[in-house]
């Protein structure tokens, strides 16, 4: 078993620092350095990259928030609306924030007249990336902890200020299950998007895919989170719903761009 006596908060005299905070902080940036760096491969230019950030980053704060609201205890925000925007009590959900940066990018491309698939194509490898860097800070506070497990590699939480229970109850490592299923769906995205032919889009809804495929499993074992139906938690349902959505887009894309390179009229076109 593994001991994380770690506190959530640090201070700077009598200055608090939250990791968490830090380490999405740290994702942001790392984000905001890669597609800086790749913008160029994809005909953007760096003011409009930096222009779209300041847009996902209010999209992402927002839906990440309104999110965790709905699947945690709506009824108390109901009834204590000002907690909603108290986002230095904890709770931001990663589904809500991809949700409210995607709908923020997109408002910004029809806003920029920018196409939404290079766009989305050019952020698809930084988002896995920039999450893993998140999840270190989020593991070692305790955040989003797993179910009780007897692997050796299982974590016990021991700081009286951590976000997990203190119970002395070895559990699964999941926030560090999912930063190596990040790493590994970045890996294959810029493998991919190194391929000539790619249409727009696809690396994206690729992402989509196989993100939701990691959390639909992975929630089989985080432990902060109740089931709603069929055994399944909000975030499963979340990601089958996306699912359901980007595989038959993707596999549209991609049919139709085989069509075209030969030479043969896509479905849509014979009708």
């Amino acid at each position: 078993m593994i001991h994380i006596d770690w506190d959530p908060v640090a201070h700077v005299g009598p200055v608090p620092i939250n990791w968490y905070g830090l380490g999405w902080a740290a994702a942001f940036l790392t984000g905001r350095w890669l597609v800086v760096r790749w913008a160029p491969k994809y005909n953007l230019p760096r003011e409009r990259v930096e222009e779209v950030l300041v847009w996902i980053l209010l999209g992402a704060m927002i839906g990440a928030r309104l999110y965790y609201v709905a699947q945690n205890d709506p009824t108390f925000y109901l009834t204590h609306p000002w907690h909603v925007v108290a986002v230095w009590e904890g709770g931001l959900a990663f589904f809500g924030g991809l949700f409210g940066a995607v709908g923020a990018a997109y408002l910004y491309s029809r806003r920029a007249r920018l196409r939404f698939g290079p766009l989305a194509d050019l952020f698809a490898p930084a988002i896995p990336i920039a999450a893993a860097v998140g999840r270190v800070a989020c593991g070692l506070d305790g955040m989003d902890y797993g179910t009780p497990s007897t692997l050796p590699w299982s974590l016990v939480y021991l700081n009286s200020n951590s976000y997990a229970p203190i119970d002395g109850i070895a559990r699964h490592p999941d926030q560090y299950y999912e930063l190596v299923g990040d790493l590994l769906i970045a890996t294959v995205l810029i493998k991919l998007r190194r391929r000539v032919g790619m249409p727009d889009g696809a690396l994206f809804l690729t992402y989509l895919v196989l993100f939701s495929v990691l959390r639909f499993f992975l929630f089989f074992v985080r432990g902060n989170v109740p089931v709603i139906a069929f055994g399944l938690k909000n975030a499963q349902w979340t990601a089958l719903a996306i699912l359901a959505v980007s595989l038959p887009s993707l596999w549209v894309l991609l049919r139709a761009r085989r069509l075209i390179s030969s030479g043969r009229p896509s479905p849509a076109a014979r009708s």
